[in-house]
């Protein structure tokens, strides 16, 4: 089965099931060389075939680089296809076992039903065994796992399961709250319509106590000006 870009095969895609075989977000995409080019020429030939079907006139000033932008944009969020989260989460020993959370990470991704952005806020708190991460890296990992046509429900799970599996802490949890194209501007039409998703690993499947420290360390975080 092949795609837009060029001889991919998607069938052979990793996944965090076959090993988290990825390459990290700050590695990611730069395509060069000559395959890049062709790849991108084929792309934008595909954009433009759209336009054209749609009855754009791709001659007017304004459509003339359209193609080329679009192809770019898709690559761009694309680009999770890619990643190896065990090479994002640079891992430190530590003998701390309190709740850390990281809140309001700004995300956005694709709606793989209509290829419409959606995007909002991401929430993401665990509880260490040994084990910490740098506070960036958080928000790497969610950037590069949004990277990808993925619905909110499954990019949650996704975020928590990399985590889990590399950081090995005693629980994490992953909330997403969003806002989709595909239901603002097509369909209902209700722009103001909200979706809030949430996982739970470990210990916080286990004990409430830890989900309502969560939910308080958010609404603290939100508070926090510097």
């Amino acid at each position: 089965m092949r795609n837009g870009n060029g001889k991919q095969d998607l069938s052979a895609v990793a996944t965090l099931e076959d090993g988290l075989e990825m390459v990290p977000e700050e590695i990611l995409p730069v395509v060069r060389g000559e395959t890049a080019a062709a790849h991108s020429d084929r792309l934008a030939e595909i954009v433009k075939l759209l336009l054209v079907e749609l009855g754009v006139d791709v001659a007017n000033q304004h459509f003339r680089e359209t193609p080329e932008r679009v192809a770019r944009f898709y690559r761009e969020f694309t680009r999770g296809f890619c990643v190896r989260p065990e090479a994002i989460l640079k891992i430190f020993r530590s003998e701390a076992r309190e709740l850390v959370v990281i809140s309001a990470i700004d995300f956005f991704s694709l709606c793989p039903h209509h290829l419409l952005v959606y995007g909002g806020k991401i929430h993401f708190g665990y509880i260490p065994d040994g084990q910490i991460v740098g506070v960036s890296k958080i928000p790497r990992l969610v950037h590069a796992l949004a990277a990808r046509p993925i619905i909110q429900e499954e990019l949650v799970s996704s975020i928590a399961d990399a985590f889990m599996s590399v950081v090995k802490p005693s629980g994490c949890i992953v909330k997403a709250i969003g806002k989709h194209d595909c239901v603002a501007v097509r369909g209902v039409h209700c722009p103001a319509v909200s979706m809030t998703t949430v996982t739970k690993r470990g210990i916080f499947e286990q004990e409430r106590l830890h989900v309502e420290e969560f939910d308080r360390a958010i609404t603290e975080g939100q508070r926090c000006v510097r």
